[in-house]
C-alpha cells in the first residue's frame, strides 16, 4: 500500500492587513469595575462626606451652646435679683454693690437678652454697665468695649455723666448720680444655679 505523506504550511502570511487587531490596553490606574460598583462606591464617598459635614456642623453648635450661658440659668439669676433689689441708689453704688458681690453690673449681650430684661423690670428702671464716655463722646460698657448700636440703641441725652438704665421699653440715659436700682451680672457655676449673695 502506497501512502502518501502531505505536508501543510502552517504559517500565516506577514501582510499588514492579515494581522488580528488585539484589543486596547487600558491605563493602569482606570478602574476594571463593573457599573454597579462604580455607582455604589460614589454613592458611599458622597454619604461620607455627608457624615462629615454633619459631624462638624454638630460639634461647632456644641462649642457654641457650651461657650454661651444659657438663657435659663439667667433667668433664674435675673429674677432672684429683681425680687430682692436693694434700695435704690447712683451709678457708682450700684457698680460697688455688684463688686462686692464678686459680680458686674449687667452687660447686655443681644437683642434676645435686652428683651428679656425689658419684660423683667415691670415698673422700675434698672442701671446696667455702659456710661457716656469722654473725650470720645461715645457709650462705653464697663469692660471698656463700645456699644454697638445693633444691641441697643440709648434715648435721651449724652452728656459728661451719663449712665445707662433699662426700662420696661426703652434704655434711658440717665444722669450717673441719680437714684435707681441696678442689675448685677455674674458668670454662673456649671454645676449650681445662681445664689444671691
Amino acid at each position: 500500500m502506497d501512502t502518501a505523506t502531505v505536508y501543510l504550511n502552517l504559517k500565516a502570511p506577514r501582510t499588514p492587513g492579515a494581522q488580528r487587531a488585539s484589543p486596547p490596553s487600558r491605563p493602569p490606574d482606570s478602574c476594571q469595575c463593573p457599573r454597579s460598583h462604580r455607582l455604589a462606591l460614589k454613592l458611599s464617598c458622597a454619604g461620607l462626606i455627608l457624615l462629615l459635614l454633619t459631624l462638624i456642623g454638630m460639634s461647632i453648635l456644641v462649642r457654641v451652646l457650651i461657650q454661651k450661658p444659657s438663657i435659663e440659668k439667667h433667668c433664674v439669676c435675673i429674677q432672684e435679683n429683681i425680687r430682692n433689689t436693694t434700695v435704690p441708689n447712683t451709678w457708682k453704688e450700684g457698680m460697688d454693690d455688684c463688686d462686692q458681690k464678686g459680680a458686674t453690673l449687667l452687660l447686655v449681650q443681644d437683642q434676645e437678652e435686652l428683651r428679656f430684661l425689658q419684660n423683667q423690670t415691670k415698673d422700675f428702671i434698672f442701671w446696667i454697665g455702659l456710661r457716656y464716655e469722654l473725650p470720645d463722646k461715645t457709650w462705653k460698657w464697663i469692660n471698656n468695649s463700645a456699644l454697638s448700636s445693633d444691641v441697643l440703641k440709648v434715648t435721651g441725652e449724652a452728656k459728661a455723666g451719663s449712665c445707662a438704665a433699662i426700662s420696661k421699653d426703652k434704655v434711658l440715659s440717665e444722669s450717673c448720680g441719680s437714684d435707681s436700682r441696678w442689675i448685677c451680672q455674674k458668670e454662673p457655676k456649671r454645676d449650681t444655679m445662681c445664689k444671691d449673695s
